[in-house]
Formats: C-alpha cells, sequence, structure tokens
C-alpha cells in the first residue's frame, strides 16, 4: 500500500535502430476509487516535473518543447514535456505525459471503505 502522494510511475520505451536514439515515455498511472458512493471515478494524481533536474540529467541542454493537448484524435499521448538530447553516450527524447496513456489501465485503486492505496502495476 501506498499513500497518495506515491503513484506508480509507468514507462514505455523504444529503440530506434534507424535514428539511433531511444524514445522514453514516463507517466504516473491513474487512480480509481473501489466501493463508495464513488465506486469505479477516477481520482487526479497530480503531477510536478523539475525541468532544471530532468535538463541535468543530459550531458548538454536538451531541446524542451511543452504540447498542451492532442494533435490529432489519435494522439495517444496528449499533453506532455519533451526533453531531446544526449544522455551518457545516446540520443534520447524523453517524454513525461500529463496523464497516462489509455492503453495503461488504472495503476492503482483507493479502497473506500479504509483510504488505503493498491498498486496495480
Amino acid at each position: 500500500m501506498h499513500q497518495a502522494d506515491s503513484a506508480p510511475v509507468g514507462c514505455h520505451f523504444y529503440y530506434d535502430g534507424e535514428n539511433d536514439l531511444w524514445e522514453v515515455t514516463l507517466f504516473i498511472g491513474r487512480s480509481e476509487v473501489l466501493g463508495g458512493a464513488h465506486d469505479g471515478k477516477t481520482v487526479p494524481t497530480g503531477l510536478e516535473v523539475d525541468v532544471t533536474r530532468v535538463m541535468a540529467a543530459f550531458d548538454t541542454a536538451p531541446g524542451v518543447l511543452w504540447q498542451a493537448e492532442h494533435v490529432t484524435p489519435q494522439d495517444e499521448l496528449g499533453p506532455h514535456l519533451s526533453f531531446e538530447g544526449e544522455t551518457r553516450g545516446h540520443d534520447v527524447w524523453l517524454r513525461i505525459l500529463q496523464t497516462p496513456p489509455d492503453w495503461a489501465g488504472v495503476g492503482r485503486l483507493l479502497h473506500a471503505s479504509t483510504g488505503e492505496f493498491e498498486d496495480l502495476w
């Protein structure tokens, strides 16, 4: 069980060999209420990113972009911060999503009867 401020972190990664680039996507798990009057509803997890600290993980200052909304109906990432640069000798495109992608499902449950969280992934 975890406290409200420690939702599970999801990660998806892909190596693009043609461009010698690692694509890494991070997101905070969605929380769903189990039981009680709000059964089945999702509760906001909240996301705070220390941009300076993320940038410091790169060998030189990375390119940084903010995508404020979905670009197309097929855009699975939606709003996110994007960092692109080199770290430890590898080209990396890091994206930190505002909300988890739909395919990730619920990351944890909030048991209404006890107020405790249960991580699912």
